[in-house]
């Protein structure tokens, strides 16, 4: 495709993030077209049971989390639940802010969920402080206004409590075309200005670490199993991220450019001294 008014120079090269900077009616219209895209590529047909990225969020994620009791927790876009199963022994109630009205579950187990519609704006319905532990895994690369959605998750989580961030941090294609197999607007977000955004928005990053290397589904279709639901399967996930960081760039214009991490796990706590 042609580059119109330096695009490529601006976003394909992740020096910029697509959508981060659209006015209102550009950001109602895509939070509209994104609403009911991820359940409708099929993703309605499954529950928090089928849940798959366990051993993918033990590893990176909850084992560099505190060993305590999250009173009040806060999921984004984490549709049925199942992200919150490893850690259910370990919450007190859970919330979760969902547009889509095909992923919801009445509750986990015995832990009740209350389910809150998302604004396009970003801005959440949600008191301040509210929070001691808060996922937004896979999310926010369907999200235009990611700066204001963290801008937000700061307010809503109590000093002292923990954020975790999964996401892609590639480009996953020119978005301006038609991709198969993903919703119309999602786009990595380049890890620099991810990190940056989180720290903004008042936390200081604990752990930052490149994951879903492009060899692990390759090699999991290989051995027929799901490497991400085991720690052993994170594992190899890590050691095939290190492995081929040296390669990470936000836009693969080459097929070799394509073996690299895809995405980054981010820890982070929010910091006492900071008003996002």
């Amino acid at each position: 495709m042609t580059d119109i008014g330096g695009f490529a120079d601006r976003y394909l090269s992740g020096r910029e993030l697509w959508g981060d900077d659209l006015g209102a009616a550009e950001i109602e219209q895509w939070f509209a077209d994104e609403r009911e895209a991820y359940a409708d590529l099929g993703a309605s047909s499954g529950g928090a049971d089928e849940y798959g990225y366990h051993g993918y969020n033990r590893y990176y994620g909850f084992s560099r989390l505190p060993r305590r009791r999250f009173e009040h927790a806060l999921g984004v876009g984490s549709s049925f639940g199942g992200e919150f199963t490893p850690i259910l022994d370990r919450l007190g109630d859970i919330t979760i802010l969902e547009p889509s009205a095909q992923l919801r579950s009445a509750s986990l187990r015995s832990t009740p969920v209350r389910y809150v519609e998302p604004a396009a704006s970003g801005d959440m319905p949600l008191p301040t402080g509210r929070f001691d532990l808060a996922l937004c895994l896979s999310v926010l690369h369907h999200i235009p206004n990611v700066s204001r959605v963290l801008h937000e998750l700061g307010r809503v989580t109590a000093p002292g409590g923990w954020l975790l961030v999964s996401e892609p941090v590639v480009s996953m294609g020119d978005w301006r075309d038609a991709r198969p197999g993903l919703t119309k607007h999602e786009r990595g977000i380049p890890r620099r200005l991810l990190e940056q955004a989180v720290e903004r928005a008042g936390f200081r990053i604990r752990s930052s670490r490149f994951g879903a290397a492009t060899l692990t589904p390759r090699i999991a279709q290989i051995l027929k199993r799901n490497l991400y639901a085991s720690r052993g399967g994170a594992l190899l996930d890590r050691t095939l991220s290190i492995a081929t960081s040296w390669n990470y760039r936000y836009h693969a214009d080459a097929a070799w450019h394509r073996v690299r991490p895809s995405s980054v796990f981010i820890v982070a706590e929010r910091d006492v001294s900071v008003r996002p």
